[in-house]
């Protein structure tokens, strides 16, 4: 069984996905000969999907902490 107070491993989208658009970014900026509009609009393209994949797996990860709660707590009865 896992401590309660252990941490779970869990990845982070919005580092990730803002580091690619950024990337991303950079090339599409070299490309159309503006770095600053590009890179701009790779990081908010990169935040945007970041934080809604990352809202995502929180709202998972609190549905199953409920049913594993609700669960333990009929086991108990």
């Amino acid at each position: 069984m896992k401590n309660k107070n252990e941490q779970e491993n869990k990845t982070h989208f919005l580092p990730l996905f803002m580091s690619i658009g950024v990337s991303v970014g950079v090339g599409i900026g070299v490309a159309t000969d503006n770095i600053a509009i590009g890179m701009s609009i790779g990081i908010g393209a990169g935040l945007c999907l970041g934080g809604v994949l990352d809202a995502i797996n929180r709202k998972k990860q609190e549905d199953s902490k409920k049913n594993n709660d609700n669960n333990d707590d009929s086991a108990e009865q």
